[in-house]
């Protein structure tokens, strides 16, 4: 069994840095916190948004909610054209949210990984595999963990000597359907698989809108939310 991990504080410095480490490259993207969901400072975000990660209380309702959906079939994407890992190792669902962000960005062009980094090998290594391959090949990738350790120490709180959290992070990405239409994937390995949350007609605003409805208003007064997006670089 896999030991558990130092959570990864939910911070753009420490995700940037895990990130370029395996293969980001330094522009032109980068991640940055969202301080808010109202849809006239969403519009300030610079573009492309490529991703955008949640961290939410996984407890109470909100955690029953989302155990409901899961039992029920709700949303179940098919999986094709998305890259997804289930997660096996404890409190690494900040890197396996990275992960979900960094390994469905294009193959190529301005926005795509470095071709020789270790995040691509691993993803061209991945994706032949089956679910529970896929997570043990996670498992047995040191530098993985090498990178998570290293970003866990940069950030600004103490580690902590409780690992046991219940809190949980998921990623929100595009992608086409079977029908060529553009949806919001939630992205939780967590979960058994990719998880359709909707048309996507404008990625930012519409995903600030399953966060609202989905999310904070399900979770009642517990406010431990934090928001992260991988997206163009802020102009200086």
């Amino acid at each position: 069994m896999s030991s558990k991990w130092v959570p990864l504080e939910a911070s753009p410095d420490v995700f940037n840095q895990w990130s370029r480490t395996l293969g980001l490259p330094s522009s032109p993207l980068s991640f940055q916190d969202l301080w808010s969901l109202d849809p006239e400072f969403l519009s300030f975000t610079p573009k492309p948004i490529k991703a955008v990660l949640l961290l939410f209380p996984s407890r109470g309702a909100l955690h029953d909610a989302r155990e409901q959906e899961e039992v029920s079939g709700e949303g179940k994407w098919d999986g094709k054209g998305v890259w997804w890992i289930k997660q096996t190792i404890p409190n690494a669902c900040g890197s396996i949210g990275l992960l979900h962000a960094l390994l469905n960005l294009p193959d190529s062009g301005p926005y795509a990984l470095k071709a020789d980094s270790p995040l691509v090998k691993f993803k061209q290594a991945s994706i032949p595999l089956n679910t529970v391959d896929r997570a043990k090949l996670l498992d047995e990738s040191t530098f993985f963990s090498e990178a998570h350790t290293s970003a866990a120490q940069t950030g600004q709180s103490a580690v902590p000597t409780d690992l046991d959290i219940d809190t949980h992070f998921i990623a929100f990405i595009e992608a086409e359907n079977e029908n060529g239409e553009k949806r919001i994937v939630e992205l939780d390995g967590g979960r058994e698989g990719p998880f359709d949350r909707g048309a996507s007609n404008d990625f930012l605003l519409d995903t600030a809108k399953v966060v609202q409805e989905k999310y904070f208003d399900r979770a009642g007064d517990d406010v431990n939310f934090n928001m992260i997006v991988l997206a163009g670089e802020p102009e200086e």
